[in-house]
């Protein structure tokens, strides 16, 4: 039985490593979020050998180790041409994502999963359509969550010793990496003091935590110190200025409301895109006002591609089942994750952090405060996108095992089922060219953006992969 188990998730990975690697051939250049703005600051490095100034370009905010990375594989590949470029930046992502599934698969294990409820756990964080979407975009949100997700099993270790010092440098060495992929990474280092919150902490404890304090001193203060020494905060952000201010604008419906966050309307169901209005086809002129709902806008950005990035917005419209059977499918495990959130939140309570799942929902609660925040004070439909949680992939997985784990028999099996179907159908639908090809660029919009921004190698970007992208644009 343990060897048929091992085999099928061999199998599954496989699957996974496969369908991400054709995707990463095949999805059309500049289809993740903003990938003119993040090759721009990538072609910064290449051509300039520098760093660019924080606020200098479109995505310059970002902390640097995906654009140093991506900037070695571009040098490296660029004699052959820009179809092996954008192959090896993608796999970055690719790879960071399968590693991202196996922290889930070995934390599921690890808390007490059974065989199969571990299988569909990894299935899940394989192919939940906005995981798999991140896998292969140009940009840093998969590298961020898979580095931030690789800190996990040491971290738990030292949640059940804290004086494990070799536990608490690899934590902080990860914590450290983690914030300097994204900010979002700042929700493991939240998880990573979980270990030694606690009355009875001795000075071996306090050894373990001062081992994770430098470790993570060493590689983050350098970053985090540049931001303030050039811009005066640890966390620069370019959308107040020109031309990213315009831009976020015209992704505002309306002025976001507290009612936002606890209403959710039927349309994010029934159409779940922020461009698909009822009895008209899509386009950039639509704006579907269910989606002013958060967890409504959050949950189809989970489970579908509700802003058109790998389902062209000329098919957002009614008619296209694909959309309402995606959100249909994924109700079940977003119910079962959430009542094993519940579950392991009221035993983290109960248990004063002692738990061990507690870093995990300190780090969820964390990663959700930085949503909630970041939605309110960014006001457009861009800033709400599930790839701003992913970093929590391995903790949801963790609590949607644990909902599981709440039912018995038949019910157990159907509940796994439905988790299994919902999986299958998104690796089918957002496999490119089975269900839809790709969206293209907005060529025209970025051109000029990049015109309005001298020195951010947006320009060069474009025209590096223009030979790639189609004219339909």
């Amino acid at each position: 039985m343990e060897a048929r188990a091992r085999l099928a998730l061999w199998l599954l990975f496989a699957v996974a490593a496969l369908q991400r690697v054709w995707n990463a051939w095949t999805v059309r250049p500049l289809n993740g979020f903003d990938a003119p703005g993040h090759m721009g600051y990538v072609l910064t490095i290449v051509r300039e050998h520098r760093l660019p100034h924080p606020l200098d370009g479109w995505s310059t905010f970002h902390p640097p180790l995906y654009y140093l990375l991506a900037s070695g594989i571009w040098g490296l590949l660029e004699p052959l041409g820009p179809h092996a470029v954008l192959f090896g930046i993608r796999m970055l992502g690719a790879l960071l994502g399968l590693a991202l599934a196996l922290v889930t698969l070995q934390l599921v294990r690890r808390l007490g999963a059974s065989r199969d409820v571990a299988f569909v756990t990894t299935a899940l964080a394989l192919f939940v359509p906005c995981i798999q979407l991140s896998a292969t975009m140009e940009g840093n949100e998969s590298f961020a969550a898979g580095v931030a997700a690789l800190g996990l099993p040491s971290l738990l270790a030292l949640q059940a010793d804290p004086r494990n010092v070799r536990a608490a440098l690899v934590t902080g060495v990860f914590a450290g990496l983690a914030a300097i992929s994204k900010f979002t990474g700042l929700a493991l280092v939240a998880a990573a003091i979980v270990p030694f919150v606690r009355v009875d902490l001795d000075r071996a404890m306090a050894r373990g935590l001062l081992a994770l304090g430098i470790a993570f001193a060493v590689i983050a203060l350098p970053v985090y110190g540049r931001n303030v020494a050039t811009v005066g905060s640890p966390f620069p952000m370019t959308r107040t200025r020109e031309p990213m201010h315009s831009a976020e604008n015209s992704q505002v419906i309306r002025p976001r409301q507290l009612l936002d966050y606890v209403t959710v309307h039927l349309d994010c169901f029934r159409r779940p895109s922020i461009f698909q209005v009822a009895g008209r086809p899509g386009t950039f002129n639509n704006r579907n006002t269910a989606m002013t709902s958060v967890p409504g806008l959050m949950y189809a950005s989970f489970w579908y591609d509700p802003t058109a990035h790998r389902i062209p917005i000329y098919d957002h419209h009614d008619g296209i089942r694909s959309g309402p059977l995606m959100i249909a499918l994924g109700v079940v495990p977003t119910l079962l994750m959430l009542a094993g959130f519940a579950v392991a939140a009221a035993r983290t309570v109960r248990r004063r952090l002692r738990a061990a799942e507690a870093p995990l929902v300190v780090m969820a609660l964390a990663g959700l405060a930085m949503l909630a925040l970041h939605t309110w004070t960014a006001q457009s439909t861009a800033s709400v996108k599930a790839q701003y949680l992913l970093q929590l992939v391995p903790a949801a997985g963790v609590f949607f095992a644990q909902g599981t784990m709440l039912l018995r028999g038949r019910l157990r099996m159907a509940a796994l089922a439905l988790a299994l179907v919902a999986a299958t159908a998104a690796a089918v639908v957002f496999t490119e060219g089975v269900v839809f090809h790709s969206a293209a660029a907005g060529v025209v919009s970025w051109l000029k953006w990049g015109r309005q921004l001298p020195g951010s190698h947006i320009d060069e970007a474009l025209q590096w992969f223009l030979p790639m992208i189609p004219r339909r644009s």
